[in-house]
């Protein structure tokens, strides 16, 4: 078939998705407004933008590339950038995707930031969310006018591997995550340096990187941690999956209910790591608690601790909560099955006979 999307070209998101949607042998136009990386086989079509209002501009373009290219379906993916636009365009039919940030945020900004997302949604013709808190959130939105169909957004297993981790002297914790606000890092170092004042051998890592790293660096130093945690910066995805083969627990500590799904989670249960996780937004959807991982209060720095603690003190633990994690993640958050699943999408939507062209 072929697929118009309509995406943040930079995004690894958009990336995977047009990636494997042309592995699946579908004919790929992917209209964008901020710098694309490089994606072969797909016809990318880059119409530059310098904020969200630019994009308006841009709706006349968008409606003549669909033109040209004649798709069978338009894909939007993010409520309030690309949504809004596609939803202008009045390409039909439009599946729009919602993200996270796009539903749980923007719309609270003001009535106007409401409004553009409400339209977006409104406009689509079938709307997919990445869990079901998303999905609800997204209902919630249009009073039920439109209902969101869960379709994860899952891992390659084949780069994400479990693997057995043997015995080590040093107990590795790590993360990933932007270095901002709502993903509680601040927490997580607290955490670690009520333990590392225990006789416990720890380690921290800290993938990625933001505007609070300098913050975080000086809390490091004023608790005395600094020399035992290490900041990376930004590392390309199969590099984080090298580093989650050295963890032996990772820790997500997020404190906004922005957080509606947690693919750093789903990627290290890939890899057989348990994984204690902040109770809010999506993440109860990822970890079941008591099963593959622990979920705490956010903001909570000692019953975090003590969940850190529990996976330290017991290498058993560790290791079943770690298998049923990667079991997990095969029967839910399989990348390949998850395409499959918007592929699904895709027939039943050209099986409908309001879509029906003529040949």
């Amino acid at each position: 078939m072929r697929l118009m999307l309509i995406a943040m070209g930079g995004s690894n998101h958009t990336v995977k998705w047009a990636t494997a949607l042309r592995d699946r042998g579908h004919d790929i136009m992917l209209a964008t407004f901020y710098p694309p990386n490089e994606i072969e086989g797909v016809d990318i079509r880059y119409l530059a933008c310098r904020n969200r209002l630019s994009m308006l501009f841009k709706v006349r373009q968008v409606r003549e590339l669909a033109k040209q290219f004649q798709p069978d379906i338009v894909h939007a993916h993010y409520a309030s950038s690309c949504g809004f636009v596609a939803a202008r365009v009045g390409v039909r039919p439009l599946v729009l995707s919602v993200w996270g940030d796009d539903i749980i945020e923007f719309p609270r900004r003001s009535p106007v930031h409401r409004w553009i997302v409400r339209k977006a949604i409104l406009g689509a013709d079938y709307v997919t969310a990445t869990s079901r808190m998303l999905g609800n959130e997204t209902e919630r939105l249009v009073a039920g006018r439109r209902k969101a169909r869960v379709i994860p957004f899952g891992v390659d297993l084949q780069r994400f591997r479990y693997v057995e981790r043997p015995s080590r002297p040093t107990f590795h914790i790590g993360t990933v995550r932007w270095l901002t606000k709502k993903y509680g890092l601040e927490y997580l170092i607290r955490a670690f340096a009520q333990l590392a004042a225990k006789p416990f051998s720890l380690k921290l890592t800290i993938i990625g990187w933001g505007p609070l790293r300098p913050k975080l660096e000086a809390l490091a130093v004023s608790l005395g941690v600094a020399d035992r945690i290490t900041f990376t910066g930004r590392l390309p995805n199969e590099e984080v999956a090298r580093y989650f083969e050295q963890f032996d627990l990772f820790v997500m500590p997020s404190v906004s209910r922005g957080e509606t799904f947690g693919v750093a989670a789903v990627e290290a249960m890939a890899t057989g790591l348990p994984v204690v996780a902040s109770d809010i937004g999506g993440l109860p959807e990822v970890v079941a608690d008591g099963v593959t991982g622990r979920l705490v209060p956010p903001a909570d720095v000692d019953r975090l601790a003590s969940a850190l603690e529990q996976y330290i003190l017991s290498e058993n633990m560790r290791r079943e909560d770690g298998r049923r994690g990667r079991e997990r993640v095969e029967q839910l958050f399989d990348w390949n099955h998850n395409v499959q699943m918007m592929v699904d999408l895709y027939d039943e939507i050209l099986s409908d006979e309001r879509w029906k062209r003529p040949r």
